[in-house]
């Protein structure tokens, strides 16, 4: 028999704090969200985890609200400036696929570092667009940047605990889309302020160095002061060899083997709102006749509500989770994404009504913003080998479904394509397309050990069968399955208060665990008591 590497949950940095700010778990992850902190290791890189995501939304759809002006000072013609958009968003799929591997591979920090930095002089580059083959390409470059959204939820679920990693990654991702709402404004205020000063056809070109200096700024400020995981850098606990050294080619393997990520990859094709980021400062202003500014400021409501929509999504994931379990979770996704389907039908029927087009707007954003938060409340679950995985994966189909969104949709125009279908005509379909995909995307998500939409769990299989199985016989052999059992063991949490009150081996009925994986200990019930770490005694 091979020698048994003792590798566990990841093992503290000596050089770090023994104590953290907030209370943690197990693993080290917070178990609250203290948004006015910025305390190290966790609410830190909280905080630069969105502004991250916040500026690769910001540039990568800082050309749609200025697509008047560009048209004119480049002859782009609409179907031009509509493949454009469909592009931006094609240019990331690649790219969160990718991104998810770097992850898991050199730590979210890097990931940012490199994404960051690489994106920086192509966002620059616009200044100099002549033509519509050129803009076609630098929005489809600039579209690399948007698999940022990987780095957000992947580093995000490795901060923060099971009980609130829902609430953190909607937080964070919310905040960081509504970087395409508030584009929306800041663009044609920057362009109309540097118009002053300049010629309109310029001023448009220089408005694009502000979100690349931004891109430099953020990149730095990351490498610089944040942190890849609660107990130290990537980098130091895999030389320390306190963290196994990640292999890329097993995650992957065991990400796309996992079926459910494909499920939650359509629903968050069709929740998230790529299409409509693009198409709605156009349509506001050809169909309502709104000019640059007024029209980017009521498209700005679909992508700003992310502020609002996208973290209520994940704290009632969060909410449904600890009553329900993941039976609770699921049910969130469903219901969110059929009524957000049926809202953007409705705003596509009210299109002679400027009211009830913001209205419908609105709840289009509630509902479909709310099932993007609710959907990674339920992706770190998937799977804990390859959490990067499997968030770039679901990312990336939410890139494919702003594509075909986009290609379908809104691509063709009266003057060009296979057939016509005026903007609010695509509206109504859109939304059709959406309650479909809720009801065959949701379905079949099913967890053993938890249960899915209609089904329970299948009775005796514990969360240590489900993540242990990730792992090769010959790798548990070794013991590396052993770094998923404290992810395992706070993860029971998802059985729902029902099934938790009766569980023995849970703490709070009395019986301690003196380590995730060890023989279970019976003790009587006493008073637990947090010690400086925030787990309660008893707990590893």
């Amino acid at each position: 028999m091979a020698p048994v590497k003792q590798v566990k949950s990841y093992e503290q940095d000596p050089d770090l704090p023994t104590k953290f700010s907030v209370p943690v778990d197990t693993e080290h992850k917070s178990k609250t969200i203290r948004l006015f902190s910025l305390c190290r290791p966790h609410m830190l890189a909280f905080h630069l985890n969105w502004l991250g995501f916040f500026i690769t939304f910001l540039s990568a759809y800082a050309a749609a609200p200025l697509i008047p002006v560009i048209r004119d000072s480049i002859h782009l013609y609409q179907f031009e400036a509509n493949l454009a958009g469909v592009v931006t968003t094609a240019g990331t799929v690649v790219a969160r696929i990718a991104m998810g591997s770097i992850c898991d591979f050199f730590g979210p920090r890097y990931a940012y570092g490199f994404l960051l930095c690489l994106t920086a002089p192509v966002v620059a580059g616009m200044a100099l667009v002549t033509d519509h083959i050129g803009y076609i390409v630098e929005r489809m470059l600039i579209g690399w940047s948007l698999a940022a959204f990987v780095i957000c939820q992947f580093w995000s679920s490795m901060m923060f605990s099971p009980n609130v990693v829902g609430t953190a990654n909607s937080i964070v991702g919310g905040w960081g889309n509504a970087g395409g709402g508030v584009t929306q404004i800041v663009m044609p205020y920057i362009t109309v302020g540097i118009a002053k000063y300049q010629p309109e056809t310029l001023a448009w070109r220089y408005a694009f160095l502000v979100p690349a200096c931004c891109h430099v700024v953020i990149a730095f400020l990351i490498l610089a002061f944040a942190q890849d995981l609660p107990d130290g850098q990537y980098n130091h606990l895999e030389k320390s060899g306190k963290k196994a050294k990640a292999n890329p080619l097993r995650e992957l393997a065991a990400g796309l083997t996992n079926y459910r990520m494909y499920g939650l990859a359509a629903c968050y094709a069709y929740s998230f709102g790529l299409a409509l980021d693009n198409a709605l400062a156009p349509y506001f202003e050809k169909n309502f006749g709104f000019n640059i500014t007024d029209a980017g400021n009521l498209a700005a409501t679909f992508g700003m509500l992310n502020f609002v929509c996208r973290p209520a999504g994940g704290i009632m994931s969060d909410l449904m989770g600890r009553r329900y379990g993941m039976r609770g979770r699921i049910w969130v996704v469903f219901i969110g994404l059929a009524l957000g389907g049926v809202s953007v039908s409705l705003m596509g029927v009210c299109h002679n009504s400027l009211g009830l087009t913001m209205f419908f707007l609105v709840l289009s954003a509630l509902f479909l913003e709310g099932t993007c938060g609710s959907v990674y409340g339920v992706v770190p679950f998937v799977s804990r080998r390859s959490t990067g995985i499997v968030c770039g994966l679901v990312s990336a189909g939410g890139a494919i479904g702003g594509v075909m969104n986009q290609a379908i949709f809104f691509l063709n125009t009266p003057a060009h394509g296979a057939y016509v279908l005026q903007q609010y005509d695509s509206f109504k379909w859109m939304g059709c397309a959406i309650v479909f995909v809720a009801c065959i995307g949701v379905a079949p998500l099913y967890f053993p050990m938890w249960g899915g939409l209609f089904c329970g769990p299948k009775p005796g299989v514990t969360e240590e069968d489900y993540y242990f199985s990730e792992y090769t016989p010959a790798e548990r052999e070794q013991g590396l399955h052993l770094a998923a059992s404290n992810f395992a063991f706070e993860s029971r949490s998802m059985r729902g208060m029902k099934r938790l009150a009766a569980d023995p081996m849970f703490p709070a009925t009395g019986h301690t665990v003196a380590k995730p994986g060890a023989e279970i200990v019976k003790t009587p019930v006493e008073p637990k008591v947090a010690n400086g770490n925030g787990a309660a005694n008893g707990n590893v």
